[in-house]
């Protein structure tokens, strides 16, 4: 037999340059096969980012039963999702390497029935999670016989096995982290491992078990199963939903608290720019306009501290933004004195809220043209009429013109209150007082301090008589206790 090697010698050229180009036109390759998905139908690729939203990176179409995500760039590491509809998805793990798979499942029962071709990480990931699903499955049933009409025996011989599953769990959990350490895969299943609890308490100079140590603990440790150094994580529900717990569940909602364990947390995330970059858009974007009242130091802290400091990502643009909100809004902090403001009423006579010797001081911000503005008026004279023995509402417009307040004043009959403007044009009310929507209202107590501010008028009241049991509170602690 005759051999053209010449010949064979093209064909095989030929073949490893056809591979190069496929591997340069297309950077990854999902192919996906459900059944239960109706031939035709348009489906989407994304990724998590946070808890409860996703990306969409591409689209592809049901055809012959397949659906075939492609594309030229690779996909970042991380959990994606296969979408079918917003409510329904079925997600699984790219690790930034396993660029070219086949998945083929059931949307019945999508983890008891996938299989995944070209992805160690996933025949991780879904071992662990249909070793779950059917511990979940006896514990199921363990619970359901615990609510029928059993001897106290049995009902205890259950709740030992369900101790029992619990433990085979994390046991299992663990040691799947330890065989694959390194793998994307470990880091998500440790990921949704709490910290180990120590069983005995430490006692305090007295004796007594220090009943706050559990806690403490539990606060210190409760990041220790993030790998803040793998943005991956990012494109995942983890590291978002674990922030949230720990800011809604173990943070004081205080200024100095939520300050310093922003600090912590945005600290452990300085190991990686893109998920340091992430925390603290997260904590910014929770706290600067919390609904809580009184925390509108932490926006500044943040600001001060680090976008100012070392965000070295912001534009100069971006960064002047940063510089004229903090200029804005640091004199306005909870606890501090009010600002400075002279305005005039009709008669031309200038009055400041600093000068008033009730027990609480509304300045209430509004513009004559504003729809809210008109809403609010009505009730603004119920809570007046209610509460004048203890409050002076200085009712302030915006507007540089007297005509429009006092059209404003006579329609709504607030003639009892000290009805204001700049006459003088001092005051650029948005800088000046942060007054960017209208109404805008300051609560201050008999030392003209801020104590609220941005307190729907229909809310006055309400927050008012909390300040006021929360002050009772505090003179019935002791010191120190």
């Amino acid at each position: 037999m005759r051999i053209n090697y010449q010949k064979s010698f093209l064909l095989i050229f030929s073949l490893i340059f056809s591979a190069n180009i496929f591997a340069q036109e297309i950077g990854h390759s999902i192919k996906v096969r459900m059944r239960g998905v109706t031939e035709g139908k348009t489906c989407h690729l994304a990724h998590f980012f946070g808890y409860n939203q996703y990306i969409k990176v591409d689209s592809a179409k049901v055809e012959n039963g397949e659906l075939a995500f492609q594309g030229k760039e690779p996909l970042k590491g991380g959990i994606y999702l296969i979408v079918l509809s917003p409510s329904k998805y079925y997600d699984f793990a790219i690790n930034g390497k396993e660029q070219f798979m086949e998945i083929e499942g059931d949307t019945v029962d999508f983890v008891g029935t996938v299989k995944f071709k070209g992805s160690k990480e996933n025949e991780i990931l879904f071992g662990y999670r249909k070793f779950l699903q059917d511990k979940s499955k006896e514990a199921e049933v363990l619970n359901l016989m615990s609510k029928g009409n059993i001897d106290a025996a049995t009902k205890e011989a259950n709740r030992k096995k369900l101790e029992g599953i619990q433990k085979e769990v994390e046991a299992y959990m663990k040691n799947l982290v330890k065989t694959n350490d390194g793998s994307f895969a470990s880091k998500v299943i440790k990921a949704n491992i709490e910290p180990e609890l120590p069983t005995e308490l430490p006692k305090k100079a007295n004796g007594r078990p220090d009943s706050t140590y559990l806690f403490n603990y539990y606060k210190g440790h409760f990041f220790d199963n993030i790998d803040f150094t793998d943005d991956r994580l990012l494109r995942s529900p983890f590291i978002h939903s674990r922030m949230e717990r720990y800011f809604k569940d173990l943070v004081y909602q205080t200024t100095d608290s939520v300050n310093r364990d922003a600090d912590r947390v945005l600290k452990l995330t300085k190991t990686n720019q893109e998920v340091y970059r992430f925390a603290l858009w997260w904590v910014t974007n929770k706290y600067e306009n919390s609904e809580i009242v009184g925390l509108d130091g932490v926006f500044i802290h943040l600001a001060e501290n680090y976008y100012l400091k070392d965000a070295d990502w912001l534009d100069s643009t971006q960064r002047a933004k940063f510089k004229e909100r903090v200029s804005v809004l640091k004199p306005l902090q909870t606890g501090f004195v009010f600002p400075s403001l002279i305005v005039a009423d009709s008669l031309g006579r200038e009055h400041s809220p600093l000068q008033s010797k009730s027990k609480y001081t509304i300045v209430h911000f509004y513009d004559p043209d504003c729809g809210h503005c008109k809403e609010s008026a009505p009730k603004l004279m119920e809570f007046y009429t209610a509460n004048k023995a203890k409050v002076t509402i200085y009712n302030v417009s915006v507007a540089y013109d007297i005509k429009k307040m006092n059209n404003f004043v006579h329609t709504y009959k607030m003639q009892s209150l000290l009805n204001l403007w700049d006459s003088k044009n001092k005051y650029y009310f948005r800088n000046n007082f942060d007054v960017y929507s209208t109404p805008t209202n300051y609560i201050l107590d008999k030392d003209k301090k801020i104590i609220a501010r941005r307190i729907p008028v229909d809310k006055l009241e309400d927050y008012i008589n909390f300040y006021e049991r929360q002050q009772m509170q505090k003179q019935a602690t002791p010191t120190g206790k």
